[in-house]
């Protein structure tokens, strides 16, 4: 992760989880798969070698990014960042797939309609030795984020 000048291609992403936040600057069409990368490089050159209980993944692969069900209301929850492959019919009763890892919206913070300043939250893949790769546990749709209040940093003014 060298620093990089800044240029209106660098976005700011805000990574969460837990009482963690983690800004990285990356590239509007940076991959995925490197952005993940930057973000276990930033935390374990900050000294830490797991978040909340949970030791960092080796790989990138083993990281999943999600997004808020509403952008203006973290607290509604979160959802998987990258999109599922689907087969969808059409009009005149044709299939075609959507999402997977090779769809443009999975690849890139531009593919995905994010924004500068966007809020990502992430969680590691629990990996059993036993499972397949298709059958790796991707979660249970949990998010372990924890949004601060007022309340929590001032107090309530009833507390006066």
């Amino acid at each position: 992760m060298p620093s990089q000048e800044p240029h209106p291609q660098l976005w700011t992403l805000r990574f969460k989880q837990h009482k963690t936040s983690i800004l990285l600057f990356v590239e509007q069409t940076q991959s995925f798969a490197s952005i993940k990368q930057d973000l276990l490089d930033a935390i374990k050159k900050s000294g830490r070698t797991g978040i909340n209980g949970q030791s960092l993944p080796s790989k990138p692969e083993d990281v999943i990014l999600g997004v808020p069900i509403d952008k203006n209301d973290a607290s509604k929850g979160w959802v998987d960042l990258e999109i599922p492959e689907q087969e969808l019919e059409d009009i005149n009763g044709g299939k075609r797939k959507v999402g997977g890892k090779k769809s443009v919206l999975n690849s890139s913070p531009l593919g995905a309609g994010l924004k500068d300043g966007a809020m990502l939250a992430f969680k590691f893949r629990e990996v059993d030795e036993n499972m397949d790769e298709d059958e790796l546990d991707t979660g249970d749709g949990n998010w372990d984020v924890i949004m601060p209040s007022y309340e929590d940093e001032y107090g309530s003014q009833s507390q006066q």
